[in-house]
């Protein structure tokens, strides 16, 4: 619902002054910014640096300073190679302790968030909230003690599918599937029900649409898609049909658009179509794991040339693709329909930087966050509307998924 009421809520964002390297007034205000899928770290932790150094073009922490971003869901990926050789649960460690890290390293730009509360304390701080993020249940190795041993690390989140059918469900892409897919497991549902005890965000993204449905029902707390286009505007592979947005907007949750050129544009979509191959479990089981082991970048090489093609390959793509990039307005279309769907407070933004090279125009890095601000202001949404898409629904749901949950004291 948009509406031009001058009566903005305050509280709900931040002034934090003017976007360095970007057209804005004085006057325009800051928004909060909370990001439902970002791998934020995964470039420094494959490459050996750091978040403080300029090295990454999506993300640094300067970056996420000028861009006013205040709290993010830090996803590892954790995938098939990790789990058939039973490395799984050692890989989530060295990732969140890469995280951790890196707060050390910068204590008065980072800190790590439990609960919504703590996100806005370290917010008034003026720090980032880093929430420990899973993509990929496969990284729990079908054990609930891995999943409660990681919530007391603080784990927050855990998107249960990915590239891969796992243990928990199946995958919105495979060619064995055609799209559609199985739906949630006996072990799924178990996991559903101690993620909802525990007080962890279940996303749906790269979930099947009866795996979706499944969870959807079976959950007590509110649930999102971080990363989903319309498929009324972009017929793509992960995007969601109405009746979907509508069931997970009408159960209490939250719809994630994110800036994939692929996602959001039909243009770009039909040109650069997505990349995949046939799961290539065989060939990630017969692999010595040896041969990767304190190697990062070299295993994401590898199952990435496996899935979408060479690194290389990729890197070039994408530059071949940035003379395409869809302008936001076309990522506003996908606000304006879920929002017209199911109602302002059932959509939220994300990146997925960190796994994607591309953005939309104007959103190429975390500098620019304030832009999809204020194209939204552009396109008629009051203050207080962007302020809850940019941020403050997203802050709500994971408030709400937290409130059965154990006290941190328990």
């Amino acid at each position: 619902m948009k509406r031009f009421s001058v009566l903005a809520s305050i509280t709900a964002t931040l002034l934090l002054g003017s976007v360095a390297g970007h057209a804005q007034s004085p006057e325009i205000r800051k928004f909060f910014v909370f990001d439902a899928h970002m791998h934020p770290m995964a470039n420094a932790y494959r490459g050996g640096w750091n978040v403080g150094e300029a090295n990454d073009p999506q993300f640094s922490l300067s970056m996420a300073r000028q861009g006013g971003l205040g709290a993010v869901f830090a996803n590892t990926s954790v995938d098939e190679f990790y789990s058939v050789n039973h490395i799984a649960v050692k890989e989530v460690l060295r990732q969140f302790d890469h995280m951790y890290r890196q707060v050390v390293l910068y204590p008065d730009q980072l800190g790590i968030a439990r609960d919504a509360d703590q996100v806005r304390a370290l917010q008034k701080e003026g720090k980032l909230a880093i929430i420990l993020s899973i993509s990929g249940g496969s990284a729990l190795e079908s054990d609930l003690a891995a999943l409660r041993m990681l919530h007391e690390l603080g784990l927050r989140l855990i998107s249960p599918m990915h590239f891969f059918k796992n243990s928990i469900g199946d995958i919105a892409i495979s060619k064995e599937n055609n799209g559609k897919g199985g739906g949630l497991t006996p072990f799924g549902r178990e996991l559903v029900a101690e993620m909802n005890r525990l007080g962890i965000v279940i996303d749906l993204a790269h979930a099947s649409e009866q795996t979706s449905r499944d969870i959807i029902e079976a959950s007590t707390h509110p649930v999102i898609n971080s990363h989903v286009g319309v498929e009324a505007l972009v017929d793509a592979p992960l995007n969601w049909n109405d009746a979907m947005l509508r069931l997970l907007g009408e159960s209490g949750g939250l719809i994630g658009i994110p800036f994939i050129p692929q996602v959001i544009s039909p243009e770009f979509h039909k040109k650069w179509p997505p990349r995949r191959t046939a799961n290539p479990s065989s060939r990630i089981t017969e692999t010595d794991p040896m041969e990767y082991m304190g190697d990062p970048a070299k295993i994401y090489d590898f199952i990435r040339e496996k899935t979408q093609g060479s690194g290389s390959g990729r890197l070039e793509r994408a530059r071949r693709q940035r003379a395409d990039l869809p302008p936001l307005s076309e990522y506003v279309k996908h606000i304006d329909h879920v929002v017209n769907l199911v109602g302002i407070d059932h959509v939220c933004i994300s990146t997925d930087w960190g796994a994607t090279v591309v953005s939309a125009q104007g959103i190429e890095n975390a500098a620019e966050f304030q832009n999809v601000a204020q194209a939204l202001l552009d396109s008629g949404y009051s203050e207080e509307d962007v302020a809850k898409i940019m941020g403050e629904n997203l802050l709500r749901v994971f408030d709400e998924v937290m409130k059965t949950a154990p006290k941190l004291t328990d």
